[in-house]
């Protein structure tokens, strides 16, 4: 999953408090909800909502342009970019221009400031923790209309399409979908003396980890586990592992004695045990041979695979580790048109969304970057079958779902959460918190906005 600012650290622009919430998704109470129906005497259909610039090439000329925001860079945004491609020439009446942005988090920020300076894409990336508040917002399009015989809700992994559906309404549809998977270096793990899979427990991981500790490997001390400051998603998995919980609907649970047991487990493991450490880019880390084991979404499954050859070792990935109970979120990313666009152009986007649901289509993104193949027909297409035969890595993510669950409500809906528990984790790791302190702080500030968003979720969502 991409990451938003680190803790409470500002971004470049030097945002204040209450602006990075709004940017963050911060509830409908922090982003202004922009009446669909523009200004008094004037405005298009539309609501007065601009197109943002858009430079077709001359072979796409007079086509209608429909303008995708995205915020996939590297391996995923050339995927993406490919496909778009395709489509462009595919057809001859619609021209799609794909504007990439830094990350889910500049994406959010850009869609924010979009919508109050009136100027919107028609089709854009929304991460699986922001659709829900610019729905919330009123600024999601319901999409049961755009569904053919051909295209509809069947098209999908039935849970994943359920997670973007509110009172049986879809608003946002899979589309880079992705579980975390525990990756690790094989070599390391031959070396140690330690089979060859993921730890089943996490008291197997924290065993394992005192034993590949300290080790040398290629001229390097090795480390068991590089961690981010900014993995909040992670973090929510493990509560779940202790049976805890950001929320049960609303209300907040994150100071529960399950919860301060999960949060203690990782400061030990960072400061009592010392077999992790925080990471400036973990991913990195990894492939350069600092540390033999990382978490991080199923989207960096082609990636990693790519650096772990480069290095010169075979990457090992397996299920996440469990506690008490599983704890393996979804993640990712989906489709959304903004409901502000012109009636038009969000018609031709919903054939963009069409086109990429395709078997073919969506086979290739999902082989082509490591996340979920998000549509049934994907999912047993010959490209993915054949690369799960290939490398079995591949399959793992289709396999773990069914030990997924979505994130709980807090997260989804209060923009806050996600800030919070980050705060939270760094805390524990370089300040060796007390975690029943870090915990309590965190959600006092969270059932304080709730309050901000609970009429809203009530009478939309709950």
């Amino acid at each position: 999953m991409s990451l938003f600012t680190r803790g409470r650290a500002l971004s470049a622009s030097q945002l204040s408090r209450r602006r990075f919430l709004t940017i963050a998704g911060g509830a409908a109470a922090s982003i202004p909800i922009l009446s669909a129906c523009g200004a008094p005497g004037g405005g298009s259909a539309s609501g007065g909502f601009a197109q943002p610039d858009v430079a077709p090439p001359s072979q796409f000329a007079g086509r209608q342009n429909v303008v995708f925001w995205s915020g996939w860079s590297g391996t995923n945004g050339e995927v993406l970019a490919n496909l778009i491609n395709k489509f462009n020439e595919s057809q001859q009446d619609i021209y799609v221009e794909v504007q990439v942005f830094q990350g889910y988090d500049g994406l959010t920020e850009k869609l924010s400031a979009g919508l109050q300076a009136r100027q919107v894409p028609e089709l854009a990336i929304f991460s699986d923790v922001s659709w829900n508040k610019f729905f919330l917002s009123g600024h999601m399009e319901p999409l049961s209309s755009y569904f053919s015989d051909t295209w509809n809700a069947d098209t999908y992994h039935d849970r994943l399409y359920a997670e973007g559906v509110v009172r049986d309404e879809p608003y946002w549809l899979p589309f880079g979908r992705s579980t975390p998977l525990f990756y690790y270096n094989k070599e390391v793990f031959a070396q140690a003396g330690l089979p060859d899979r993921a730890p089943e427990t996490w008291d197997e991981f924290r065993d394992w980890g005192n034993r590949i500790t300290g080790r040398d490997y290629r001229g390097n001390k090795l480390m068991m586990r590089a961690y981010t400051g900014s993995d909040d998603w992670y973090f929510q998995g493990l509560l779940w592992n202790y049976g805890g919980a950001l929320s049960e609907g609303l209300d907040v649970t994150v100071d529960s004695a399950e919860a301060i047991a999960a949060a203690e487990f990782d400061r030990a493991c960072v400061n009592d045990d010392k077999i992790g450490y925080l990471a400036q880019e973990m991913n990195t880390d990894f492939t350069n041979g600092l540390v033999a084991t990382i978490t991080n979404s199923t989207g960096s499954l082609t990636g990693l695979t790519k650096g772990a050859e480069a290095a010169g070792f075979e990457l090992g990935a397996g299920f996440l580790p469990v506690g008490a109970d599983t704890g393996v979120p979804t993640g990712g990313a989906g489709l959304g048109i903004l409901k502000n666009a012109d009636p038009e152009r969000k018609a031709a986007a919903a054939k963009v969304i069409e086109f990429l649901s395709g078997d073919e289509q969506a086979a290739e993104w999902a082989v082509g970057t490591g996340y979920l193949p998000a549509t049934k027909g994907a999912t047993q297409s010959p490209i993915v079958t054949s690369r799960i035969a290939e490398d079995p890595n591949y399959g793992l993510a289709v396999e773990q779902l069914d030990r997924a669950r979505q994130p709980d409500p807090a997260r989804l809906y209060v923009g806050s959460t996600i800030l919070e528990m980050r705060t939270v984790i760094q805390k524990l790791y370089t300040e060796n918190a007390d975690p029943a302190a870090a915990l309590g702080a965190a959600a006092a500030v969270m059932r304080r906005d709730i309050e901000d968003i609970r009429p809203q979720y009530e009478e939309l969502v709950a």
